[in-house]
């Protein structure tokens, strides 16, 4: 048996491994620094945007100040959440790499929701009698990998959790975007002025629908957050979409907006918090239910005797992302004819997150391409965020 030495100098030796540890955290710290710069307080003046170096003005007829405190956690690694999930089918490692390398660009983390394949599930686990067909096993997996990820936010007791299906995408500026609806969302649930919520992104939400193909807003809601000069807003003429969304014919080609909703289609990207988790749980799995799942969600935001609270954005932050190649790849849940596509192309974003990532990887980040070159304006001047209280304004 060989036996150590034993240490003759332990606090020497401790304190040199303190400082290095140390030295290492603050190095770390520098470098998230760079990437993600610190929000300054906003007072209803102007203050720095998360990416871009942009900054961010207010106006409107209630003023709010929003202390850096209650905005901070927008930039951990994590968007403001306690997580971030992603549902993906085991079988499209290929969708999984590609939006695992969109978010790394991003500076973002998530955990895997194992997608389900319908066809493998009991008819005894399912809430209703789903209709038969061709798209019946798709539609009965996509629902139940929902509530698989509302199932682990309440397994889990999650204060929230965002949740992207696996072809989303983004646009470069998603950081800054997502500030720019924390500040639109807090004063729609009526942040007092000065208080810190527990989320970032205001408290007594249930659903943030960020992600969609459409999305209503409560007709007799008349509140709008009208963020202005924004360059990330999708043009009129790209705008695609399935559904209601609201009347923009007042605003700009540049202007975005966020309000109280009524509920949508599409779940391309959606917070639920702890409480909005445990009441999809129940509506949708619970009780009786046999539609497709976004339906059901449009239910749970339209339904005002549920009480869940929807907030959204238009044009939306997350969109889909149909990659090169055959476009067969484009969907586990419904199939069209085959295209050949010699590019890409993603709905609803200017600067696309996929499509520019290897110019990200690369730090080529003056070379970053818009989808629709020379038809959104170079903007001056920050993102202008002003708070309308009544159809008039």
């Amino acid at each position: 048996m060989i036996f150590r030495e034993p240490q003759k100098k332990p606090a020497f030796f401790f304190g040199l491994t303190c400082l290095f540890l140390l030295s290492l955290i603050l190095l770390q710290r520098k470098h998230d620094l760079l990437r993600h710069p610190s929000i300054d307080t906003f007072k209803g003046a102007s203050s720095k945007s998360a990416a871009e170096g942009r900054t961010t003005s207010f106006s409107g007829s209630r003023q709010t100040q929003l202390p850096e405190v209650s905005l901070r956690a927008l930039q951990n690694q994590t968007l403001g959440f306690e997580k971030v999930y992603v549902i993906n089918l085991p079988k499209r490692t290929d969708k999984l790499d590609a939006i695992r390398l969109a978010a790394a660009v991003t500076g973002f983390n998530f955990d895997v929701i194992a997608g389900q394949n319908g066809a493998d599930m009991s008819p005894k686990a399912l809430p209703g009698p789903f209709e038969d067909g061709p798209m019946r096993d798709a539609t009965v997996g996509c629902w139940r990998s929902h509530m698989q990820a509302a199932h682990e936010i309440v397994n889990n007791r999650l204060s929230s959790a965002l949740i992207f299906e696996d072809d989303a995408d983004w646009d470069i500026s998603f950081r800054s975007q997502l500030l720019n609806f924390a500040i639109g969302s807090q004063w729609l649930l009526n942040t007092a002025s000065g208080a810190t919520p527990h989320s970032p992104y205001g408290d007594n939400w249930d659903l943030l629908w960020l992600g969609h193909c459409a999305l209503a807003p409560i007709k007799d809601d008349p509140r709008r957050v009208v963020l202005e000069n924004d360059p990330s807003t999708t043009p009129f003429t790209h705008r695609f979409n399935l559904g209601e969304i609201p009347d923009m014919q007042r605003y700009d080609n540049t202007t975005r907006i966020v309000y109280a909703t009524d509920g949508g289609t599409c779940l391309y990207a959606y917070a639920l918090s702890y409480r909005g988790a445990q009441k999809i749980l129940f509506h949708l799995s619970m009780s009786y239910f046999h539609r497709p799942v976004d339906f059901g969600i449009y239910d749970m935001c339209n339904d005002h005797s549920r009480a869940f609270r929807c907030i959204g954005v238009f044009p939306q932050l997350v969109d889909s992302h149909r990659g090169a190649g055959s476009s067969l790849k484009d969907s586990d849940i419904s199939k069209g004819d085959e295209v050949d596509r010699k590019k890409g192309f993603s709905y609803n974003i200017v600067r696309s997150t996929r499509l520019n990532i290897e110019r990200l990887i690369d730090g080529q980040e003056s070379q970053i391409k818009s989808q629709w070159p020379g038809e959104v304006p170079d903007l001056d001047g920050p993102v202008r965020v002003s708070f309308s209280e009544t159809f008039e304004d």
